[in-house]
């Protein structure tokens, strides 16, 4: 995709624990997955920036959301911030899945678009695995909370 600020896990122009426990019944996102997470992502014109936060919240709810920050061409920038929603409330053990993402900030608008779904895995070190379902392209997010 060469969205520079899209909502794309991957390049192109597009840790502790939180106190939460994975059974968590207060909505639909396993405590283990809450908090903030970051991801740098290196370019041509430099490296870009991605921080996810996630929420608690029930399917619908927006229990996502991500800023992207990079540079652009001439050495403008983008910031983009975007919202998803949970899109199903996982099985034990399985990806959390979360919904097509909207743009609620964009600067400039034109570096920003929509993301596809996305499912959210959890991996043995700590991280955070992002994959856009569609494609299979993934970014892996560190724990910065």
């Amino acid at each position: 995709m060469n969205n520079k600020g899209g909502d794309t896990p991957t390049p192109g122009p597009s840790s502790s624990a939180t106190g939460h426990t994975a059974g968590n019944d207060d909505g639909g996102v396993p405590g283990d997955y809450l908090g903030t997470w970051s991801a740098s992502l290196p370019g041509d014109r430099g490296a870009s920036t991605r921080k996810l936060t996630i929420r608690q919240g029930d399917v619908g709810d927006q229990a996502l959301s991500l800023t992207a920050e990079g540079p652009l061409a001439l050495g403008a920038t983008y910031h983009c911030e975007f919202t998803a929603p949970l899109a199903a409330r996982p099985a034990d053990g399985e990806p959390v899945l979360i919904g097509p993402s909207t743009v609620s900030v964009g600067r400039p608008a034109a570096s920003c678009s929509p993301g596809k779904a996305t499912e959210l895995t959890l991996l043995p070190d700590g991280t955070l695995r992002r994959t856009t379902t569609a494609s299979g392209e993934s970014l892996i997010y560190t724990r910065s909370d």
